[in-house]
């Protein structure tokens, strides 16, 4: 079974969002999407269109922010995450599962929380598990279409 859609994004953690924005607009005529926030993650969010690819620029708004201890960790701005979309999480996690992987972290927001439009639950791949990177696993569904899910949220620092 495949059950990767396609690379959906790669992710950047940056301690100033402006100072990103400014950088990928002038150098590669980026067009943004307006900023989100994800409040219980304390994270601040702009996606990226760059030609035909996405991005999302992700800047902390708390110290105990995954962001935050991501530039701690590593000294600094870098690639946080590479987003893979999939139609459905729990086949994808059920597939994954069954050929050895296993998931770090998994997300749900609460009812009603949508981004760039639709609703998103997700599920990470640890680094240590995938070479260095976190592998990001996403479903996305239109607002219109109000997602299911047996997927409980857990800490991710579990």
């Amino acid at each position: 079974m495949d059950y990767i859609k396609r690379v959906e994004r790669v992710a950047l953690a940056v301690e100033d969002l402006g100072e990103a924005q400014r950088f990928f607009e002038q150098w590669f005529g980026a067009k943004f999407c307006p900023e989100e926030n994800i409040e219980d993650m304390g994270i601040r969010y702009r996606p990226i269109d760059i030609g035909e690819s996405k991005m999302e620029l992700l800047q902390a708004t708390r110290d105990d922010s995954p962001v935050a201890k991501f530039i701690k960790k590593n000294g600094g701005p870098g690639v946080h995450h590479i987003t893979y979309q999939v139609d459905d999480l729990d086949a994808a996690i059920a597939e994954l599962e069954r050929r050895g992987g296993r998931i770090a972290y998994r997300h749900t927001y609460q009812p009603g929380v949508t981004f760039e439009g639709q609703y998103w639950r997700e599920a990470f791949i640890h680094p240590k598990d995938a070479f260095g990177v976190l592998i990001h696993l996403a479903e996305k569904k239109p607002a219109s279409e109000p997602p299911t899910s047996n997927l409980k949220p857990q800490n991710p620092d579990s």
